[in-house]
């Protein structure tokens, strides 16, 4: 249940992309748009609507409800179609499409929502409440057979009959959606239907030998993932539904490594084309997931939908301020990408020699930039030294980096550390090396093969070892 404090009442706000999405267009066609509502047994209070924007939900408006219990929202211009909320103050709220028709009323006791909802002059929201009962009915029927299914004990025979079953209210699933659709095919809640739905494959595609070829499969189910969503369609936007098939796709469907996931962003990005808005959110959506992504080596997806879509023309919707903070984010996380040689850095151990990083031989190196005040290397400590005792034997060295400037605290945090890691301290931020390697948190882990390449970042020190050693039978 969405809160109306969850809701935003200003500008959208995702991440590092905070502006980028203000410019969309609101301009659609004249008539302005009119809904009363009737909250039977309210007499005061604010109701609000709220409308979709990809995942997250924004103010659209604020009515008063009356000492009849009726609140309107109304206004000159048409509102975007798309799938609104209707929030009472109490946080009890319902969903409604606003699409071609834009004057319809509404009743309901807010005690009983969804038994008590009516509409008039809103056939949209009858057809769609409607399917939303039907669900209810239909998965009373599925969720005990999902349950038994479940149950170790129950026998082959009715495990068959239980599958049929299910099978049998999915096929009554898809034709009650096929019935919405074809009753109004360009309606938003068919469009919405559609947009939801997985490809149909083909029959399984097989081997000489007769097995299935699962990859020819996969292959098949990848390039027709998006075949339902209309991309010329800009309701979409207003619903969570392309946003959620995004994050599926991206997440889910394909490989998860930077090079598969930039093919398919420039595929997905060029269907988009078919509208501005979709082109614009579609960008977004993988630039910001690419961001936010816990995976390693995703910043490299980060930095190609910069180079080659926010510097270039085909990104008009931003400040020249923000595109150069977008070019300087780039340009520095360039150099740090997994393949590319690390920046090399001079830095003084203990006894102020200069030391510098490309110099130091070794199978493999892990940077470890640590602060003697922070708690997370404290914790990280012991895990790293066994990670250390593990693999010093294999020619893999422990550079531990200092981030801090009081260099008698960094000499005395390193007598508990061992005394055959390389200590190092960068004096007087001579090198800069929060800058350089793009320190925001510590501890911060790097891994660089004999070369100095980068073979991993932000790794939790629990798991060098086990990166190492597959590292090694990779190169056998």
């Amino acid at each position: 249940m969405i809160s109306k404090n969850q809701i935003k009442k200003s500008t959208v706000t995702f991440l590092f992309f905070s502006s980028c999405l203000l410019l969309f267009s609101h301009a659609l066609a004249n008539g302005g748009h009119r809904i009363e509502i009737r909250f039977e047994g309210l007499r005061e209070g604010e109701t609000y609507l709220a409308y979709h924007f990809g995942n997250r939900q924004y103010m659209q408006d604020t009515a008063k409800i009356g000492a009849n219990g009726v609140a309107v929202f109304e206004g000159g211009e048409r509102l975007n179609p798309g799938l609104y909320l209707v929030v009472l103050e109490d946080d009890t709220n319902f969903e409604v499409i606003i699409d071609r028709n834009q004057h319809f009323g509404i009743s309901a006791h807010p005690e009983d929502i969804m038994g008590t909802l009516e509409f008039t002059d809103s056939p949209d929201n009858e057809a769609f409440y409607e399917y939303l009962s039907f669900l209810t009915q239909i998965n009373q029927q599925r969720q005990p057979l999902e349950q038994e299914l479940r149950d170790p004990s129950v026998s082959p025979a009715r495990e068959t009959e239980i599958r049929q079953k299910i099978e049998d209210i999915n096929n009554e699933i898809i034709q009650q959606q096929d019935d919405i659709i074809a009753n109004d095919p360009e309606g938003l809640l068919a469009v919405i239907l559609k947009a939801q739905r997985d490809p149909e494959m083909p029959e399984p595609i097989l081997f000489p030998d007769g097995q299935q070829d699962i990859d020819a499969m996969y292959q098949v189910y990848k390039s027709q993932f998006f075949e339902n969503i209309d991309f010329s369609d800009e309701r979409l936007i207003y619903t969570p539904v392309y946003h959620s098939r995004l994050r599926t796709y991206f997440n889910n469907v394909i490989v998860q490594h930077p090079d598969s996931v930039i093919q398919e962003a420039g595929r997905i990005i060029d269907k988009a084309r078919e509208n501005s808005e979709l082109f614009r959110y579609t960008i977004w959506f993988i630039t910001n997931n690419a961001e936010s992504s816990q995976i390693m080596g995703m910043d490299k997806v980060f930095v190609y939908m910069i180079e080659n879509y926010y510097l270039t023309d085909e990104v008009d919707w931003i400040s020249e301020e923000r595109r150069n903070q977008m070019r300087a984010r780039a340009e520095a996380l360039k150099p740090l990408l997994l393949g590319e040689t690390a920046p090399d850095l001079q830095l003084e151990n203990v006894e102020r020699e200069k030391v510098v990083l490309h110099d130091i031989e070794a199978s493999y190196l892990i940077l470890y930039f640590w602060d003697s005040e922070c708690p997370h290397c404290l914790r990280a400590a012991p895990a790293l030294k066994s990670t250390w005792e593990e693999l010093r034997d294999e020619g893999v060295k422990i550079i531990a980096i200092n981030t801090e400037q009081n260099r008698q605290n960094w000499k005395k945090a390193i007598e508990e550390y061992p005394e055959q890691w390389i200590h190092l301290h960068d004096t007087d931020n001579k090198a800069r090396i929060l800058d350089t390697y793009q320190i925001f948190a510590i501890p911060q882990v790097y891994i660089l093969d004999k070369d100095k390449r980068i073979l991993a970042k932000d790794i939790g020190v629990e798991h060098i070892a086990s990166f190492v050693r597959q590292d090694m039978r990779q190169r056998q």
